[in-house]
């Protein structure tokens, strides 16, 4: 996440909030201190900022003369990113009160909470001071722009499209035209953290060419530093370093080394990113040591430094520098909500594996595969709320901005008129109303003409925006799917290797219950795709014969771990009357049992939960069941079980950052149901538990074969072993962990496998030996999978079997893959059965 704004908000609001009512000596120096700091010569911030500390701390000084002080010495420490010392922080927070002045050091305190990551305390004070009677309109701005970059920063991004509009609408009510490029600056920042680059990029680049034409030397310092930051993310790293390299000469102009050092962090991340590993390092020294340097930049350089290390073999100092990373976050960032800090544990387990203790790896792989789950629940959600609540606002913006439009078409006519009928004293009766009639046909057809020009603007903006947003809300499930399913692949592969290769049986238990958690995982990645497909109505069920039973069973081995560890009894109540099997989809009726389970075991504390089935009808052809989920749990309100079926809604807005989820189960349930002909019914009581029930009715398989009781087998016979041994396939893959997990799930087939780390060398690599198959990623640095395959169809001619082996698993990667030149696709994590039926079929029939 970007650090912004920070420095951008003195060349904006020192001049604005400069009204100090103090002894003429002191208000006098502090304006010409303000003055220096903003000249075109400035004066460095680092002196102003230690004369008003001696200022502040002076006893000679009278509280309102301390407060002038303070206000200036906040914003002056905010602009360089710092929070004071705890002593001087005292000092501020004893000189708030309601003044115009106590009312800025509020909003700098508010912020310095925010910096050192203390975001319970800081959104607290935000909250409060916001919320002050009659606040001076520049300085709700100026307390909106810094609660906005809080929120950014520890990962809450749903608010911030509100706030920002909340911003725009007080720079037209009060005509802070001087604050438009900070505006700009602002939305930019919003729209790259919700990874809509172009947009950002354009706004960026508006609010770079406004600093420069109103002389905001600091926000233009900022905005170079940002797009620099814009197209490391995107990877161009070329152009990135350039504007880094451009922050820093410009920072030469302005005197305070703050831009200086963001870029110099800029350069040393971007060098991690393009695989510069050795300048990487050497330039985090550089960072570590600056005197701005702070918790947050330090523990990032850290962990990239450690990940480096561990990537050229250093594994010591990987492991040194991985645990001051820990320290840092663990000090200085416990209250965010991000995957940074689950991303150290992998980077554990990582170095750990390297260094051959893989059972302690394991364990560690453990650790990061919860934080990480619950952490990422979190930022999925903040985006997806962040992306619906953008295009809730925009739409009415736009409907009231119509409507303003339509209010002044009609003033116009009314002024019009009324001029008409002044010039009547003027002329005769009769010529008089033949001119007003005539003016005010003439304003009514310009009225008319200009509604339709800006009802088709409008419509236009509105459209482009709508679709806008529909792409991001499609870019964003499919980086979800990819995001996750590439860690699960190294998590379910390996668990299936060393599940088959121990002999240990308690090893083998544990090691399934791995697998059949990240499994699990899988499945809520694809509540997402599913809802896109119930959304769509592309969601069909796959009926079969099934035992109700049974599936239920599984389900509470499942989640027995779970419930044990918060104490919880699973009860199972079968009817004894239900024993045949019944033809249904098994793996959506899992679904639904499944979500509704872990909702009752999440929201309990104590006590059991009871999955129960009662036949409530027995007829030839079918059974009618009653089926429910019964919990001890919070309960839930009358007026709150009305959201529960509400994509992406929880009861209350405490509860996804208290339990996490997303909100989708128990819509994607309901939905599910209504393919089934039912729905769910909620009985609840706060504190009293929960319990969701519903009525379906199935028929009887009447016609089972022997093969429906079989399950998919990934073995084959020793003549297909035979044939398979000694065949040549590439496999292009930059993922080293996910190289280790194909070269494990297909090391019984002896196959003659090679690797190229990215699609250049897969092109290289075809260009000049022949191969029986290629297994390609789709996500590889330099070129990709897709660039590869069509350069090898229709450059090199080669009709070579290509599969796609990739996280892209939505229906449209599938469809670009296969239109690529693609035969055929395996998602990851990968799935042994589909895996090794693919090969068979490419490989068996050359």
């Amino acid at each position: 996440m970007t650090r912004l704004f920070c420095s951008t908000l003195l060349c904006v609001f020192v001049i604005n909030f400069a009204a100090f009512h103090v002894h003429a000596s002191i208000a006098d120096r502090v304006n010409e201190i303000s003055l220096q700091v903003d000249t075109a010569s400035p004066m460095p911030i680092g002196a102003a900022i230690d004369e008003l500390e001696t200022l502040l701390l002076s006893d000679a000084l009278k509280a309102n003369e301390k407060r002038a002080v303070a206000a200036l010495y906040a914003r002056y420490q905010l602009l360089i990113h710092q929070r004071p010392d705890d002593n001087i922080l005292r000092a501020l927070q004893e000189l708030e009160d309601k003044s115009r002045d106590g009312l800025i050091i509020a909003a700098g305190i508010a912020r310095m909470y925010g910096i050192s990551a203390d975001y319970t305390e800081a959104y607290k004070r935000f909250d409060a001071l916001i919320s002050t009677p009659a606040l001076p309109a520049d300085v709700k701005v100026y307390a909106l722009i810094y609660q906005i970059l809080t929120y950014s920063e520890g990962q809450v991004f749903a608010p911030n499209a509100e706030l920002i509009n909340t911003v725009n609408d007080l720079l037209v009510t009060h005509d802070f035209s001087h604050l438009r490029p900070l505006y700009d600056s602002i939305v930019a920042d919003y729209y790259q953290s919700v990874r809509a680059y172009e947009l950002a990029l354009r706004f960026y680049k508006k609010s770079l060419a406004g600093a420069q034409a109103a002389n905001q030397r600091i926000l233009e310092s900022d905005n170079l530093y940002a797009i620099g930051i814009l197209y490391r993310n995107i990877g161009d790293y070329d152009t990135a370093i350039d504007y880094f390299e451009r922050a820093i000469e410009h920072d030469k102009n302005i005197d305070i080394n703050y831009s200086e050092f963001l870029a110099t962090y800029g350069i040393a991340t971007t060098y991690y990113r393009a695989g510069k590993l050795k300048d990487a390092i050497a330039l985090s020294e550089k960072v570590l040591i600056h005197p701005l340097s702070s918790s947050f930049y330090n523990s990032e350089i850290y962990r990239l430094k450690a990940e480096a290390h561990l990537t050229l073999g250093e594994l010591d100092e990987a492991y040194q520098t991985l645990e001051l990373a820990r320290e840092l976050y663990d000090e200085n960032r416990e209250d965010e909500q991000t995957t940074w800090r689950a991303q150290l544990e992998r980077t554990a387990a990582y170095i750990t594996a390297a260094k051959g203790d893989y059972k302690l790896a394991f364990e560690q792989f453990e650790v990061f595969h919860e934080a990480y789950l619950e952490a990422k629940k979190y930022e999925d959600l903040e985006l997806i709320e962040s992306a619906d609540l953008v295009q809730k606002i925009t739409q009415e913006k736009e409907r009231a901005n119509l409507l303003e439009n339509e209010n002044k078409a009609f003033e116009e006519a009314l002024e019009l008129k009324n001029e008409a009928q002044q010039t009547q004293e003027l002329f005769s009766m009769l010529l008089s109303v033949l001119v007003a009639l005539t003016m005010i046909t003439i304003v009514i057809i310009l009225i008319l003409l200009r509604k339709s020009r800006q009802a088709n603007a409008l419509y236009s903006t509105a459209k482009d925006k709508a679709e806008l947003h529909s792409r991001i809300k499609s870019e964003f499930i499919s980086n979800i799917s990819h995001e996750i399913r590439t860690p699960l692949n190294a998590i379910i592969g390996f668990g299936q290797t060393v599940a088959k290769r121990s002999s240990d049986l308690e090893t083998k238990k544990l090691t399934k219950k791995i697998v059949t958690a990240s499994e699990m995982l899988l499945q809520l990645i694809n509540d997402l795709l599913d809802f896109s497909k119930i959304e769509a109505g592309k969601l069909t069920l796959a009926i079969g014969p099934h035992h109700v039973k049974s599936c239920l069973s599984t389900l509470i081995d499942i989640f027995s771990d779970q419930a044990q560890r918060k104490n919880l009894h699973l009860a199972l109540n079968v009817d004894e009357k239900l024993k045949d099997e019944l033809m249904f989809d098994e793996l959506r009726f899992k679904q639904i049992m499944a979500n509704l389970i872990s909702n009752a075991i999440k929201f309990s504390k104590q006590g059991m939960v009871e999955i129960g089935v009662r036949v409530t009808e027995a007829r030839d052809s079918h059974y009618t069941l009653h089926r429910w989920v019964k919990d001890t749990g919070i309960g839930i309100s009358k007026e709150n079980q009305a959201k529960l079926f509400t994509p992406f809604t929880q009861a209350e807005s405490s509860i996804a950052r208290k339990y996490g989820g997303t909100g989708l189960g128990l819509s994607i349930t309901n939905n599910l149901l209504k393919l089934m002909g039912s729905s769910l019914t909620v009985e609840s009581e706060p504190g009293k538990g929960t319990t969701f029930s519903f009525d379906v009715s199935f028929a009887i398989a009447t016609a089972i074969t022997d093969d429906a009781d079989s399950t998919p087998s990934a073995a084959i016979g020793e003549d297909y072993l035979s044939l398979l041994t000694g065949k040549r396939v590439l496999l292009a893959e930059d993922n080293d962990i996910n190289v280790e997990v194909m070269k494990a799930l297909l090391e019984e087939f002896n196959l003659d496998l090679h690797y190229a780390s990215n699609g250049q060398e897969a092109i290289d690599a075809m260009a000049n030996q022949e191969f029986d198959l290629v297994l390609m990623d789709v996500q590889m640095p330099q070129v990709d999978g897709i660039s590869a395959t069509q350069h090898i169809r229709q450059v090199l001619k080669k009709n070579t079997p290509i599969v796609a082996l990739t996280a892209n698993a939505m229906q449209q990667d599938i469809d670009e893959c296969l239109a690529a030149g693609m035969d055929a696709h395996v998602g990851k994590p990968v799935d042994k059965v589909h895996l090794v039926n693919t090969l068979q079929k490419f490989l068996l029939c050359n």
